[in-house]
C-alpha cells in the first residue's frame, strides 16, 4: 500500500465522509471511489459500506486503516532517522501548539528559529490543549505545547505561566461585575472549571452570557468594542488598552494559566528537533 492510499483510509476513516475525503485530498469523488475498489480488489475486501448518514468501515476496513497509520509513522520514523544523518541541519519538526499561544507567541518563535536553521521545515497543528495531547500520545507530533493542567507521560518544561484577569473596555469596580453585560467563549474544559471556580466563590448568581463566542481572540474584539466584560488570560490582552482586574485580587491566589511544553524522549536523539527544544528553552529560560 502506497502513501497516497494511507492517506486516503486515514482521512476517510476520520471524515466517515466520500465528498469530504475527496475535497480533503483536492481529487474527485469517482477518483476516490476508483482508489477504494482498487484497494478492495487487491485485498480481497469490503473496505466500506454505505449508509445513509455516510459510510463506515467493515472489520477488515478497520484493521487496513490501522496498518495505513502504522505505514506513515514509519515513514515519518525513516524520514527523521535520515535527516538525523546529515551533515547539514535539516529535516521536519512536527509541532502541536495551543490556539492562544500559536496565535501571540509562536510566529515570533519560529521567525526566529528559521533565521537560524533555515532549512529544517516546520510542520505545526494547532489546537485545542485536549486535542494536542492525544497528538503527543499517538506521536503523531514531536512536541506539544499545552496551556493548562494535564498529565501525560512525556518530558514537561513550564515555559510561562500568566494571571487570569477580568477585563472592560471602560473603569469597573468588583461589585459591578455580576450586573454587566459578560462575554464568554468556547475554551477547554480546564479554563472552564476554574473560570467557573472563581466565579462560584464570589457571586450568588450564575454567570449569564450576553454573548458566546467562538474563540478568545474573538471575545476580546467584542470587549475592545464595550459589548461587555470578559474573563480573558495574560497572553491574549498584552499591549491592549482595557482595564481589568486579576482574578487573583478576589482573595485566592490560584488562579494561574501555564503554558508547558511536552515531549517524548525519543526526540532527543534527533539533531533538528533538540536543536529547537534547547532554542524554545533558552527563550523561555527553562
Amino acid at each position: 500500500m502506497n502513501l497516497n492510499d494511507c492517506q486516503l483510509l486515514i482521512d476517510l476513516y476520520k471524515t466517515k465522509n466520500i465528498t469530504h475525503t475527496a475535497n480533503n485530498l483536492y481529487i474527485s469523488q469517482p477518483a476516490l471511489t476508483y482508489r477504494i475498489k482498487q484497494l478492495e480488489k487487491k485485498y480481497k475486501i469490503e473496505l466500506i459500506v454505505r449508509g445513509s448518514k455516510g459510510i463506515d468501515f467493515t472489520e477488515e476496513g478497520r484493521i487496513l486503516y490501522e496498518h495505513a497509520v502504522q505505514i506513515l509513522h514509519n515513514e515519518r520514523l525513516l524520514v527523521d532517522q535520515l535527516a538525523n544523518l546529515t551533515e547539514d541541519t535539516q529535516g521536519t519538526i512536527s509541532i502541536g501548539a495551543s490556539g492562544l499561544f500559536s496565535l501571540y507567541h509562536l510566529p515570533k518563535i519560529l521567525n526566529d528559529f528559521k533565521e537560524l536553521y533555515p532549512k529544517i521545515y516546520i510542520q505545526l497543528k494547532t489546537g485545542w490543549s485536549s486535542e494536542i495531547k492525544e497528538a503527543l500520545n499517538a506521536e503523531d507530533i514531536h512536541l506539544a505545547i499545552i496551556r493548562g493542567n494535564y498529565s501525560l507521560n512525556a518530558k514537561k518544561y513550564t515555559l510561562c505561566k500568566e494571571e487570569l484577569f477580568v477585563v472592560s473596555k471602560t473603569p469597573f469596580k468588583k461589585e459591578d461585575i455580576p450586573k454587566l453585560p459578560f462575554i464568554t467563549y468556547k475554551t477547554d474544559l480546564s479554563l472552564s472549571h476554574m473560570i467557573d471556580k472563581w466565579w462560584r466563590a464570589n457571586f450568588q448568581q450564575p454567570i449569564r452570557p450576553s454573548i458566546e463566542t467562538d474563540m478568545a481572540a474573538t471575545c476580546k474584539e467584542m470587549v475592545k468594542y464595550n459589548l461587555g466584560i470578559a474573563v480573558l488570560p495574560g497572553i491574549s490582552i498584552e499591549g491592549e488598552d482595557l482595564y481589568k482586574i486579576s482574578l487573583n485580587e478576589f482573595g485566592e491566589s490560584i488562579y494561574y494559566r501555564e503554558t508547558s511544553l511536552y515531549y517524548n524522549p525519543y526526540v532527543e536523539n534527533l539533531r533538528h528537533v533538540n536543536l529547537f527544544l534547547d532554542f524554545l528553552k533558552k527563550h523561555y529560560n527553562v
